[in-house]
């Protein structure tokens, strides 16, 4: 046996001595003595492993202080081992991270993922950037699970550090955007509108700021759409139209049309999911994306002046086309009722929406925008009017505005 191994197994002897007696002080001593010599070289192959163990030995003795002694131990074994085993040491950081937070030793899971970042600072290498991303994935759903807001709001400001900083080829946002999706799976499935917007807040940051690729974008995206379709069902859920609203809003800061496309169709999907479940007023929630993300936009296009902007233009028309075959499908639910029927009602509980308070004349105007269209499409067959109906009272659309949607092709 060579002289490295001896020492090192006499120091995790008399680590786990003193933690089994309680000898607090000789425990500190100890690992004082194993990070010393974890600097020095002195791991082996699997040290991770007894690591983990003496780390957990701790925890079980209530000592959580000298557990926290053990993972910083991690640090200097980083920056000595092979390449080939940090994805191993990161997977341990990973499961003292998960049964720290189980046993209530926040701070204990807050320093491990600290640890699992310095990993990622050692060396680049793909293996190890896999495992660290698995690991905090983990992490956060056990966070979540417990309402630990603090240490997610920790791991996703180093994540952004670590995003803002890794070239535009690497599979780091790829890898982001996978843990994000994650959680928000988790915190869907609970209901919790607090930790969703926690979560939907930062990545709005990252698109913000430019720091996720296009690709980790449209991952979202995709995910965002099928949860969309999934909670639409829930008639009890607080969550249906804010998952439909940040797919939508994510799709439009990619600024492609394919993303856009497939942004537009989830939301669609969920609210006709939702109004076959039951009356549009009861899923109006669901309904409401959609429409307010059309109202948006085409307020937009109405103030840019002359200035264009073809993807607003292009996404405004997709959009619309959606809205559209939404009403539609409303109205041949009820052989009585006609678009006009379904525009109008979708009209006044929109009215009736608090957060749209003093937007009254956007929500006719996107509103008589469903109708003009809807009349230019069925302009071979028997025409409807729109006499009598809310949305049509008034005049909200000015003559620069039906100018505009001529030169768009709304209007002959």
């Amino acid at each position: 046996m060579s002289a490295g191994k001896q020492i090192m197994r006499q120091i995790y002897k008399v680590v786990k001595a003193s933690l089994l007696t309680g000898k607090e002080n000789e425990a500190y001593r100890a690992f004082d003595l194993l990070k010393l010599a974890l600097g020095h070289g002195l791991g082996k192959p699997g040290e991770p492993s007894r690591l983990t163990t003496v780390v957990y030995m701790a925890l079980k003795s209530n000592h959580p202080d000298i557990a926290g002694h053990g993972i910083d131990a991690f640090r200097p074994l980083l920056k000595t081992m092979a390449v080939a085993e940090i994805p191993g040491a990161v997977e341990q950081l990973g499961l003292i991270a998960v049964i720290s937070l189980k046993q209530r030793y926040n701070f204990l899971a807050a320093r491990a993922v600290e640890v699992i970042f310095t990993s990622l600072g050692v060396v680049q290498d793909a293996g190890a950037n896999v495992a660290a991303m698995r690991a905090l994935r983990l992490i956060g759903l056990t966070a979540l699970r417990r309402g630990d807001t603090g240490l997610i709001r920790e791991i996703q400001a180093k994540l952004a550090g670590l995003l803002a900083v890794a070239p535009l080829g690497s599979a780091a946002h790829e890898q982001a955007a996978w843990v994000f999706t994650a959680w928000l799976h988790r915190v869907i499935k609970s209901g919790d509108t607090t930790l969703f917007e926690v979560i939907t807040n930062y990545i709005w940051q990252l698109a913000d700021k430019k720091i996720l690729t296009e690709n980790a974008l449209a991952s979202l995206v995709t995910e965002c759409s099928q949860l969309a379709g999934i909670i639409s069902l829930n008639p009890y859920s607080q969550i249906s139209d804010a998952i439909s609203m940040f797919s939508l809003g994510l799709a439009a800061q990619s600024k492609r049309i394919d993303v856009w496309r497939q942004a537009v169709d989830g939301a669609g999907h969920a609210a006709r999911m939702a109004v076959s479940q039951r009356t549009l007023s009861e899923s109006f929630n669901v309904v409401y994306p959609l429409f307010e993300t059309g109202r948006r936009m085409l307020a937009a296009e109405f103030n840019s002046g002359p200035l264009s902007d073809p993807f607003r233009q292009q996404a405004l028309y997709i959009l619309v086309r959606e809205c559209l075959q939404v009403v539609e499908f409303v109205a041949r639910k009820n052989f009585t009722t006609t678009i006009v029927d379904i525009i109008d009602q979708i009209y006044l509980d929109w009215m009736n929406c608090q957060t749209n308070a003093g937007q009254q004349k956007s929500i006719k105007k996107f509103c008589q925008l469903i109708f003009i269209y809807g009349m230019r499409l069925k302009r071979r067959q028997k025409r409807l009017t729109a006499e009598g109906s809310g949305f049509n009272s008034g005049s909200a659309m000015t003559d620069a505005n039906r100018e505009h949607l001529k030169q768009l092709g709304y209007l002959f």
